[in-house]
Order: structure tokens, then sequence, then C-alpha cells
């Protein structure tokens, strides 16, 4: 789709693993990059998102189908492997993410998002749909090049504003912030990249530990909540 040196089928053996799986139909699905690939359990040693976010009832709500450092392209190009045999009833969608390492720009990746999103109400009239903006990370306060992490900024800014217009422009799409969660931050700057709190990451600054997840729990469960 677009003229980036870009390898769409590296993560092939993730997808053939979730391919290998039972089927569950109906369910809310998660379908993003590492963000939710961590919140997978076992491999990682933290709470399966299935037991996070459960129906009202306890049964069973959603399906996690996060792969590896995927970008918007690839899960554009594994839609109809990944999301259409699920059938889902609603898609909450990872934005952006590792987009920009890979090239992308806002447009690129807004442009992709946008069609996997009709695609989906194609396939499945009435879904409901869920964009997630990029997550805070601790990462930005070790950046030495301020010139780089300023663009990384202006990036994350500029692909933030056309999901909320998108989202506000769409009646069946709802967009679930993360840079205004207080719970995210130190006390007294929520949004400050400079002061996301650094005990909710694992080494990397990039990806939450179990901490973080317990906070990002409750966040997707008010977001989801007519639906659970």
């Amino acid at each position: 789709m677009f003229d980036i040196p870009m390898d769409l089928r590296s993560l092939e053996k993730e997808i053939i693993a979730y391919e290998q799986a039972p089927i569950e139909k109906g369910k809310i699905m998660f379908y993003g990059h590492s963000l939710f690939t961590r919140w997978g359990g076992s491999k990682w040693g933290y709470r399966r998102m299935e037991d996070d976010i459960r129906m009202k009832d306890g049964s069973l709500a959603v399906v996690n189908h996060g792969f590896g450092t995927s970008t918007t392209e690839e899960r554009l190009y594994y839609y109809d492997r990944m999301v259409r045999p699920w059938e889902p009833r609603a898609l909450v969608l990872a934005t952006w993410g590792n987009d920009s390492m890979y090239g992308y720009s806002p447009e690129q990746s807004m442009h992709a998002t946008a069609q996997l999103l009709a695609w989906a109400r194609a396939d499945f009239p009435g879904i409901k749909l869920y964009l997630v903006e990029t997550h805070p990370t601790a990462k930005g306060k070790d950046e030495t090049l301020p010139d780089k992490w300023n663009n990384k900024l202006r990036e994350r800014n500029s692909i933030r504003e056309m999901l909320r217009v998108y989202a506000d422009t769409h009646e069946d799409t709802t967009l679930i912030t993360l840079w205004d969660k207080p719970e995210l931050f130190e006390e007294g700057h929520v949004g400050d990249f400079r002061y996301v709190r650094d005990e909710l990451f694992v080494e990397d600054k990039v990806h939450p530990n179990q901490a973080g997840y317990d906070i990002l729990g409750p966040i997707f469960r008010e977001a989801l909540d007519e639906l659970l």
C-alpha cells in the first residue's frame, strides 16, 4: 500500500499460532501491537487480558490478537486472517505505536486505520469500534536527542488529533484516551511525557509491567462498560 520497505510477512509465525487456536466468535477483539501482546499471560508472566476484562457475570468477554512489533499496515494486511474469521461484536484497535519507527507518517497510519475500520463495518454491520491512542511511556525521560524527540511528539500529537476527529465524526467509533489519565503520571503532571510513572514499565521503559496493566485494566473496562 505504501512505498516503505516493509516485510509484511515478518510476523507470519505469530499469525499462524493464532490461526491454530479455537475461533471464538462474537467477542470483543483487541487487535494491535505489543501493548496487547504482552498482556497475554504466561510468556511475559502477566495476568491475561482475558482475565482482567470480563463480562459483569464473570464470563469471557475478549479475544486478544496483539502481535509483535506490528504496524498499522501489517494489521491491515492480516485483517482477513486475524479479524474476519472471529466475527467480533466490537473491535479495540491499537494505533500508531511502531509506525514511526518504520517510517510511516501519521497520515499514512490514519489512512490504513480508516481502511481497516471500513472493512470491519462492511463485514459486521453494527459493530462497535474503539481506537486506542498510543500509550504513555517513560522512554522520553532519557531522550538524548531533543530534536528527534520533539519530532516524535509532533507526530504523536498529529495522530492523536486525527484519531479524535475520526471518532467525533463516526457515531460507531469511540476514542480511548490514555494521555489524560492521572493514574499513569506523577501527581500534578497529567499528560506530560517527562512525568510518566517509571515504576509502571519494564526495563525498556516502553512496555508496561504488571503494575502498569493493573492500571490499564480498569481504564479499558470503563471504556467498554456498555458491552460488558
